[in-house]
């Protein structure tokens, strides 16, 4: 665990040199033995000086070999989020890739092992520490707390000591690169998923998802437009805005953090004062000491905002503005409020100046962990046009940084990290799947998601060029991808069969569980296909014991696996898992006590995932997320490339760390399971 906030005493240097007299008196005393044989040395080294002289040009030219041959050790990985080895054969057969043609041809490749779940935070921890989600103590995006059932993010666990505000992360076990950094070996590590708060490094870190934005949230953008609210605008992940323009200005404001004053908790807010031009479709705009310009469907750089939370304090961030349309209506899309790099009110990066130095040189980029704005695009607040290019803005910093920071790797192992595939999948798979309820014949989407992958081969070509030849290089996916057509509610599943029960009266549950009888109810969902059951002494209400478990998750497991689809006939679930069977470790005690692995084409629903219960089993997603790896991982298998012919036998995302710390002659802890890649050599 990583605590943000650390005291060191200014007086421990005193009392160390106090506490010392012993130690010195020692040192001089064995000085004065020393010296009592060194006149005998001399008598020798004079007589032998030729044999002394070669035996000491010996050591030392060994010595510089070996210090030479130490420091040329190099890995670099390049994590990809989301590579299916599906489209990345295809793409490379149809000679659209060809820099991963050329990996697979001169070094190695296969299809890649990843953990149950799929989940990008729970595949990431396990990437990091080489542990079995057991061991790291990260089973899903979203976990609950036993004692109320309320479910939490497991990205990081935020709370107050002494009036300040403490982040840590919720992943134990050790990442790979504090284990290199206590063996003096530097780690470069951008980007990875739950690296927030960073950690103290032997090098340097940029913090990835879990990252939030000013607001303290996963990313919540702000919407201002003069059309009337309706009940949706007011169920939304953003903020949305009324607004009416006088004499063509319109006088708003941008929300910021809230600040506590006593028992109140106010908004803190700036203004934002917006000079529409309906003649020539844009809008200006003067937000504190900003002014700038927009054409409609045009975005803005960063724009640089604070907010005051104190009579002394403020807390600086930076947004993008997009002017989504000027008339008849006007709509303005803010993005997310990320953290200034060059003033977090956080650190994002070690050593903490390290985002401010960033900044400087390339410039602002975004700092939330998470910035690919998938609700906004949702809900319909950008286009689809409008959502590519803020893609493509990502992409474009990322790339900067990886150019930048490329640069200075000389040696230890540089890890760098793209969640671009990941996210377009995640929105444009409606466009190859021809029995998804969205899918549109003859857009010009339909190869939106094809041609990031050869953006990313792109990217891969120039890694190439920048390498030298002893440099051992790893592209690696944490899980490949498939369809989301149909969406399934667990909770619903698990009531119709006598598993959970409802309060009297009611017909459906919201999220929060909160119609949920837990006088009767043995098992409820929660998560991304994760079932808890209702036990004594761990749940708060538990009512069941230790020895009707077994069979309770026998009897789900054989109904779940019979659950067919009645609409398409499909069967919806391919493995039923208990705990035991795919967690190892000391915090299995956290983790769901079965998880559903679903077939192509399903997945747990948003319903689910937060404990509602709707009035129907299966659905039709209607989202525009419409692709998704949350499915049995059998299903969505990641890829591995290697700069090196090596055979590769069912590699796993387990063996990763093993590998690249035997790389480094550092032996791997007796808790990791992997095995090392290149050892059949």
């Amino acid at each position: 665990m990583v605590e943000i906030f650390a005291y060191i005493d200014p007086g421990s240097g005193f009392v160390f040199v106090q506490n010392t007299f012993f130690l010195w008196s020692l040192i001089v005393g064995f000085f004065g033995f020393f010296l009592f044989f060194f006149r005998y040395f001399l008598k020798c080294l004079k007589k032998f000086f030729w044999l002394f002289f070669i035996l000491l040009m010996i050591f030392i030219i060994g010595g510089l070999m070996m210090y030479k041959r130490e420091n040329k050790k190099k890995v670099f990985v390049l994590g990809i989020d989301g590579m299916d080895p599906v489209i990345t054969e295809q793409l490379i057969k149809e000679g659209k890739m060809p820099n991963f043609s050329y990996l697979k041809t001169t070094g190695s490749y296969s299809t890649l092992k990843t953990v149950v779940p799929t989940e990008t935070v729970v595949v990431w921890s396990s990437f990091a520490t080489g542990l079995n989600p057991g061991d790291h103590g990260i089973f899903d995006f979203i976990m609950r707390s036993p004692q109320d059932y309320l479910p939490y993010l497991s990205l990081n666990e935020v709370s107050t000591v002494m009036g300040k505000m403490k982040i840590k992360s919720r992943r134990k076990g050790k990442s790979f690169w504090s284990i290199f950094s206590k063996n003096n070996v530097p780690s470069y590590i951008y980007f990875c998923p739950n690296t927030f708060p960073p950690e103290r490094v032997f090098g340097r870190m940029l913090s990835g998802m879990g990252v939030p934005d000013i607001l303290g949230t996963m990313g919540k953008f702000t919407f201002y437009t003069t059309k009337p609210l309706s009940d949706e605008d007011k169920d939304t992940i953003g903020r949305v805005i009324h607004v009416e323009p006088n004499d063509n200005i319109i006088e708003s404001k941008l929300y910021g953090p809230r600040v506590a004053n006593g028992d109140l908790c106010t908004e803190s807010s700036v203004p934002l004062k917006i000079f529409i031009s309906p003649k020539k479709n844009s809008a200006s705009f003067e937000l504190q000491r900003s002014h700038f310009s927009l054409k409609e469907g045009g975005w803005s750089s960063w724009q640089k905002v604070s907010f005051k939370i104190s009579p002394f304090k403020k807390v600086y961030g930076i947004a993008r503005f997009y002017l989504k349309s000027v008339k008849p209506e006007f709509e303005l899309y803010c993005s997310p409020i990320n953290f200034d790099p060059q003033k977090p009110i956080f650190p994002i990066s070690y050593p903490k100046s390290f985002s401010r130095q960033l900044a400087k040189k390339i410039g602002f980029y975004y700092t939330q962990g998470m910035p690919h704005d998938t609700w906004a695009l949702t809900e319909d607040r950008l286009g689809e046009k409008a959502f590519l290019e803020l893609t493509d803005e990502i992409l474009r910093e990322n790339e900067n940084i990886l150019n930048e920071e490329l640069k200075r790797f000389k040696k230890g192992a540089f890890f760098f990290y793209f969640e671009t595939l990941d996210m377009v999948q995640h929105m444009f798979w409606r466009y190859l799947d021809t029995k998804h309820v969205l899918y549109e014949k003859n857009s010009q989407y339909k190869d939106t998601i094809f041609k990031y992958y050869e953006k990313l081969d792109n990217i891969l070509g120039n890694i190439l060029k920048e390498l030298d030849e002893d440099t051992i290089l790893i592209v690696l996916s944490d899980h490949g991808f498939s369809n989301f057509r149909r969406s399934v509610h667990l909770n619903r599943w698990l009531l119709e069969n006598g598993y959970l029960f409802f309060k009297e009266g009611a017909k459906e549950s919201k999220e929060f569980f909160g119609e949920v009888d837990w006088s009767k109810t043995k098992a409820y969902a929660l998560g991304f296909g994760g079932i808890y059951l209702n036990r004594i002494g761990r749940e708060h209400y538990g009512i069941v014991s230790g020895d009707e478990a077994k069979s309770l998750k026998q009897a789900i497991s054989t109904g779940l696996a019979k659950l067919k689809d009645t609409k398409t006939g499909e069967m919806v679930v391919k493995n039923v898992y208990t705990n035991e069977e795919i967690f190892q470790g000391s915090y299995i005690k956290d983790a769901p006590d079965l998880f559903v692995g679903f077939n192509k084409g399903f997945r747990a629903s948003w319903q689910t995932a937060l404990g509602g219960a709707p009035s129907v089993l299966i659905e039709d997603n209607r989202r525009k997320w419409s692709g998704d790896h949350l499915i049995d991982s059998s299903l969505v298998p990641g890829v591995i490339f290697i700069n090196k012919k090596v055979e590769l036998k069912e590699p796993s995302i387990l063996d990763i760390v093993p590998t690249i710390l035997d790389l480094f002659s550092i032996k791997k802890p007796k808790e990791m399971s992997g095995k090392i890649l290149f050892k059949n050599e």
